[in-house]
């Protein structure tokens, strides 16, 4: 978090994000207006319609001014929603509503809506002060886990289609190739999404997804944590 840090002595800063790491960036976004400072927010990924409801999802540009005095890549250092609530909180920052509803969104995605065997009582505390400050927390959850897209059933139907049981059910395969994607207009963002939802299956440990040809290569591993 040192980077974060710099940012009283820069006047232009640039925040490196993608998908993943959106509702994080947007955050820190919102810190970063208010410090009166200049901010760029890139993204060179197309971000998912699920975000549209965080508050910077039209400032996203894919490239970054050459003026920029610091740049915070999110993607590498600053995946971590509890942390950054941290230092805001101890920064004496006064978390607005943009704020805390881009952080109740990272606490969502990064605990699995809460279902994550990594979430415990901090993670729920946080939570429930950032809905005190006036988190968005119902849209959170509309935009994010209550919006599937035509295109993400398509797949689905096609990875359900393909999928086999394997070592006493504890292991899940499913098979694709790279037409599937083109021909559904999902995303990888919805292939992982779909591994996600088969460990809910009975039994099921780990989600492999194959690529469906004469090599059947592992394209993605995901496991029950």
């Amino acid at each position: 978090m040192k980077v974060l840090h710099k940012i009283d002595d820069a006047k232009h800063i640039v925040i490196v994000t993608n998908n993943k790491t959106f509702a994080n960036a947007n955050a820190l976004y919102s810190y970063v207006l208010s410090k009166h400072k200049k901010v760029s927010l890139v993204c060179m990924e197309e971000l998912d319609v699920h975000f549209s409801f965080l508050p910077w999802f039209d400032k996203k540009r894919e490239t970054a001014p050459a003026s920029a005095e610091l740049t915070i890549d999110v993607q590498k250092a600053l995946n971590d929603t509890l942390a950054i609530f941290n230092f805001l909180k101890n920064s004496d920052t006064k978390i607005n509503t943009k704020m805390a509803t881009s952080l109740y969104a990272g606490l969502l995605l990064e605990y699995d809506a809460f279902q994550s065997n990594k979430c415990d009582g901090t993670v729920l505390a946080v939570a429930s002060e950032l809905i005190q400050l006036n988190a968005e927390y119902k849209e959170c959850n509309n935009f994010l886990f209550k919006r599937d897209s035509l295109a993400l059933f398509r797949l689905k139907a096609l990875l359900y289609k393909t999928m086999l049981l394997s070592a006493d059910a504890t292991v899940l395969k499913m098979y694709m190739n790279d037409e599937d994607l083109t021909a559904t207009g999902a995303t990888q963002q919805d292939v992982e999404y779909i591994m996600k939802e088969a460990l809910n299956i009975v039994h099921v440990e780990n989600v492999l997804l194959y690529k469906r040809d004469e090599k059947n290569k592992i394209l993605k591993s995901i496991k029950e944590i």
